[in-house]
């Protein structure tokens, strides 16, 4: 399949499923989603290259009727393989007992919003090509430092589309590509093992052909000689752009989707409107970002995606939806259905079924750098540095949390001085967002799809 034909090529096997499933069963709802993506993919680790050049393609199909849904799902997007699916859903459908009363019906036609954008030379990057990549990068943080061991190098490069067509007269599909590289490696100093990554990942050029594995090593190397902080205390945490990522994707990325505050699991459900943060805290949904990794034109149930105000100025302005949660609420959908997801590895989307996820969240960045935020702190804080380890293991009803930064440093008298050895940050994500100290001007695109600044918390225990 090509790039260029895959649109009409999907919603063209939609119309064709349709039809058969209006055939078959006049009353009920049906509602098709269809997927393909080419992928092609490099690891080098230990020197040894594993590489994969192939498509993934399939369907999923939901069917409803008297407020009882089923589904079923199946590779392939030819139209036998999606006739299979109908007959399976619908025999799923008659073995259902329970009704959803809250159902309300699939997603009703829009005007579809703007796909990303994204060079055209992704389409033509080779397994060769990838692989000549990978190897750079590792001789790149081989060669930094002879304390550097293990090296290994990740890249990739992939494009594809999604339709969704349903009874109600919807018929929608969106395109995509993007390319990445991520390299981990490891410095070694005696007993003493630190790690260290760095990454990219972009759909508007090609991947970054050299400075990456250096950066890694480079990282790797400065956590070599930490001592310990040898207390227990409450200090001002520092987190750099990728850190600070993971406590936004931990904290606000289920409190603020629909289903959490519908099904009562979120704290922030009762507070539009409040002041959740502090002022200088503003952050966006973007599903239009043109550079957004998961910007498309339409989510995965062919509701428009659009730009969404999550937090202004501290307070609480809107939650994320899909089609189903938005009618229980009372509002509409804001284009933030998904199938995959790219934050915590990838996940086959036609096995999966809807659920609500941020796209692009965005925080807007203040003006001072790291150096700066560093040279504002009167006595200690803790630098952290990379993705504390059990970040996400947190209680979204409660916001409670304890992590281990394994990548830190001390901070002391408005200067970084030396790398810790692993302390545990803990503490309540809501509280932290009170009480944020500064935001920074160092604003990064992250493996997360959260493109942040540097942020400053006080108020979180630190053992260490």
């Amino acid at each position: 399949m090509k790039y260029e034909n895959l649109k009409d090529e999907l919603l063209s096997a939609v119309d064709s499923g349709l039809k058969y499933a209006r055939t078959i069963d006049g009353k009920a709802e049906f509602e098709l989603y269809l997927f393909y993506e080419h992928a092609t993919k490099v690891k080098i680790s230990q020197g040894v290259v594993d590489a994969t050049d192939g498509s993934v393609e399939g369907n999923a199909i939901r069917v409803a009727k008297d407020n009882m849904v089923s589904f079923a799902s199946s590779s392939g997007i030819s139209v036998e393989r999606i006739k299979r699916s109908i007959n399976e859903a619908l025999s799923s459908l008659r073995a259902v007992s329970i009704k959803d009363e809250r159902f309300k019906g699939f997603c009703k036609p829009k005007r579809p919003g703007k796909e990303g954008v994204f060079t055209k030379e992704i389409l033509n990057l080779s397994e060769e090509t990838l692989i000549n990549i990978a190897r750079d990068t590792v001789k790149e943080a081989q060669e930094f430092d002879k304390r550097i061991h293990a090296v290994e190098s990740e890249c990739s490069a992939e494009w594809g589309g999604f339709a969704v067509g349903n009874t109600n007269g919807l018929q929608q599909a969106s395109r995509s590509a993007l390319n990445g590289c991520e390299v981990a490696c490891i410095a070694v100093k005696e007993e003493e093992r630190r790690t260290a990554y760095e990454f990219d990942i972009t759909r508007e050029r090609l991947i970054k052909t050299s400075g990456i594995g250096t950066k890694a090593a480079q990282k790797a190397v400065s956590l070599l000689d930490a001592k310990k902080l040898n207390k227990t205390t409450v200090l001002p945490t520092i987190w750099v752009p990728i850190a600070a990522a993971s406590y936004i994707v931990a904290s606000l990325g289920q409190s603020t989707s629909g289903g959490s505050v519908v099904e009562g699991l979120s704290p922030l459900g009762d507070k539009i409107g409040q002041e959740i943060a502090d002022s200088r805290l503003t952050i966006i949904d973007d599903g239009q970002n043109p550079t957004g990794i998961n910007t498309e034109a339409i989510d995965a149930e062919g509701y428009p995606q659009q730009k969404t105000t999550i937090i202004e100025k501290g307070r609480i302005k809107q939650f994320l939806f899909d089609s189903y949660y938005a009618q229980i609420y009372g509002t509409e959908s804001t284009g933030n259905c998904t199938r995959q997801t790219r934050i915590f590895g990838s996940s086959i989307p036609y096995e999966t079924s809807p659920q609500i996820q941020f796209k692009n969240f965005a925080v807007e960045p203040g003006n001072k750098n790291l150096d700066a935020l560093i040279a504002s702190i009167d006595g200690q804080a803790i630098l952290i540095v990379d993705i504390p380890i059990g970040i996400f293991h947190s209680d979204v009803s409660t916001g409670e949390f304890s992590a281990v930064a394994q990548s830190a440093f001390l901070v002391e008298d408005c200067e970084k001085k030396w790398p810790l050895e692993p302390v545990s940050v803990s503490g309540d994500f809501y509280n932290g967002l009170k009480q944020l100290r500064d935001v920074g001007g160092d604003l990064e695109k992250t493996v997360f799809t959260v493109e942040t600044p540097t942020l400053v918390f006080d108020g979180f225990s630190i053992v260490g």
